[in-house]
């Protein structure tokens, strides 16, 4: 069985309402995606759905962490990650769809949030890969490369600037 059903909601079938559902990400979920930039995770998806007449909108609460190397001391962490996400499903052309709204056949009966979940986890990674580790028990940081960091830091502020002579130009000459 493709890890990927598991994210399968029956839509054509769903009455008017709001639904809610609750969706596991682990590894194996990132594995299915060729080239991912997750490999090793665990993830809480709460999804709201609340089907309308003409239209749903799915709100996604997103609550995990990745496994990663800390952009500031290359250790390997355990980074949390949080997101709130938005979409709108409406019937239309499918290449019609966008970051918001995502456009399926007036006959699909089954809704495969799987891609959507995976963009989303992705949007939720920040640029700078680094939290605040000291509030750990037992920080993963690696102290030595933070101490080297502050020692090139220190010394860097101490040097003169290359730009510290042009100072001292008299331009009325």
């Amino acid at each position: 069985m493709n890890v990927l059903n598991h994210f399968s909601v029956p839509y054509k079938g769903l009455g008017s309402g709001e639904l809610h559902l609750e969706f596991i990400v682990e590894s194996d979920f990132f594995n299915a995606f060729e080239g991912s930039h997750i490999t090793n995770g665990s993830f809480e998806i709460q999804v709201s759905l609340d089907k309308r007449h003409d239209h749903s909108i799915l709100q996604f609460d997103i609550n995990g962490t990745t496994k990663t190397s800390c952009d500031r001391c290359l250790a390997d962490i355990d980074l949390p990650l949080i997101g709130n996400f938005e979409l709108h499903v409406k019937h239309g052309e499918k290449e019609d769809s966008n970051d918001e709204i995502m456009f399926i056949h007036p006959e699909t009966s089954i809704l495969n949030l799987a891609q959507v979940i995976y963009e989303f986890i992705l949007l939720s990674m920040p640029m700078i890969k680094v939290y605040d580790c000291h509030t750990e028990e037992k920080s993963p940081c690696n102290v030595q490369v933070l101490d080297k960091l502050e020692d090139e830091e220190t010394q860097e502020s101490n040097q003169a600037s290359v730009w510290d002579s042009l100072k001292y130009i008299d331009f009325k000459e």
